[in-house]
């Protein structure tokens, strides 16, 4: 070997791999990229990743080549990858926050049930919620109790304590009713079970718990001559609003949002949309609802020209005599109960036409099945509860069966 050979420095060996190589590419703009190709035995062909640099390229196909080595092959991450499944990892493994009940149920309610649920049902929830705050919140000392922390146990304590505290925001200071503490009972059991939708519970603490037993009172109805007093004698502005509920035994909600855009004249029905079962329905609309709701279309349009304008389809059927959309007809019912002698009676509600309704459909001969369609319940099991009030016919056709006398003869032995 001669010094000049000795002089001349060792030229490092390339290594030589054996389940692929790397090469890389010069770009127009100057910039160079690395790409490592190999032979995916999972797809069976050759496959090439990119790379910007020869390192990160290096590293790739030597952990191909440990696995396949190995015989547990798999395509390995790039670093992007590592470190994404790395932050997921660190989420999955990070202390889970609970949320308190009363923050989490007053975030549903508004965020989510107010958009589809009818006033009446967001008042029962609203005024569950006030009393969950008084309970359940931030009190004597100790912190606000969260989601994981409700027990049927602690459930049973606040009925005890519910039935001992009032909130509501008027009315008469009368006893809480087990009717009421129900009520409780099934919003907190709803708002649990979207704690487990959204992975806060893993399941609802509360399915399961038997509710109070609460004394049923008999369902209030007016006579057909009770009905038509109270048709006869109501005020003017109130009329058409009645005349629709005692004709459709819809609820009080369903005919509020009711729209121009709902009627069908030309067909005769009605489309009711509603939202204590979340569907909607098209039922019959009755002569004399078709009568009366024209007739205030037609006064409504009279009124309206005479300022330039016209009834809009998307415009409220039914308006108070201050002009705007109901917003509660309490006081137009009491109005109308008075004016037909029928004041001081208890029991009697707006929900009345509806009981009415349903009574004098079954009493007529309705199937049970079609009054269900009609009243848009969900479970057949609440209608029938109807078939109570028609007792006296159910009377009348058992007294009226006769199989003759042979029952009172004796029975001859052959």
């Amino acid at each position: 070997m001669t010094a000049e050979t000795e002089e001349r420095p060792r030229r490092r060996s390339k290594r030589r791999r054996r389940f692929g190589n790397i090469y890389s590419r010069k770009w127009g703009s100057g910039r160079r990229t690395w790409s490592a190709k190999y032979f995916c035995r999972a797809e069976r062909r050759w496959l090439t990743r990119a790379f910007e640099t020869e390192s990160e390229a290096k590293q790739f196909l030597d952990e191909v080549e440990r696995r396949i080595l190995a015989e547990h092959y798999e395509v390995p991450p790039t670093i992007v990858e590592a470190q994404e499944k790395a932050v997921a990892a660190s989420v999955a493994n990070a202390p889970k926050v609970v949320p308190t009940l009363v923050a989490y149920a007053e975030d549903v309610i508004e965020r989510r049930f107010d958009a589809v649920l009818s006033d009446g049902a967001m008042g029962v929830f609203r005024a569950a919620l006030r009393a969950w705050k008084v309970f359940f919140g931030k009190r004597a000392g100790r912190p606000a109790l969260r989601l994981d922390e409700i027990t049927p146990a602690l459930w049973l304590d606040y009925r005890a304590w519910r039935t001992t505290a009032r909130n509501s925001l008027g009315g008469p200071a009368k006893p809480i009713s087990p009717t009421t503490i129900n009520a409780d009972h099934r919003a907190i059991v709803r708002i649990l079970n979207e704690a487990v939708l959204d992975a806060h519970l893993a399941k609802n603490p509360l399915a399961g718990l038997k509710k109070l037993r609460s004394p049923q009172r008999p369902r209030r109805y007016l006579t057909k001559e009770e009905l038509g007093a109270l048709i006869a004698n109501c005020p003017a502005h109130f009329k058409p609003f009645l005349v629709t509920a005692i004709y459709t035994g819809a609820r009080k909600g369903e005919l509020t949002r009711l729209r121009w855009s709902d009627l069908n004249f030309e067909g005769k029905k009605i489309a009711l949309f509603r939202p204590k079962v979340g569907n909607a329905d098209w039922i019959d609309m009755h002569p004399a609802v078709d009568a009366e709701l024209t007739r205030l279309k037609e006064t409504r349009d009279a009124a309206l020209r005479e300022e330039g304008k016209r009834v809009l389809p998307e415009d409220h059927v039914f308006l108070s005599w201050h002009g705007t959309p109901y917003k509660e007809i309490r006081r137009s019912w009491q109005l109308a109960l008075k004016a037909a002698g029928l004041d001081g009676r208890p029991g009697l509600t707006p929900h009345t036409t509806r009981h009415s309704f349903a009574t004098h459909y079954l009493q007529g001969g309705g199937a049970v099945t079609d009054l269900q369609q009609q009243l848009g319940h969900a479970e057949l099991a609440t209608t029938q509860i109807y078939a109570a009030a028609v007792s006296a016919r159910r009377r009348a056709t058992v007294m009226a069966l006769d199989f003759g006398d042979g029952a009172s003869r004796p029975i001859r032995e052959s």
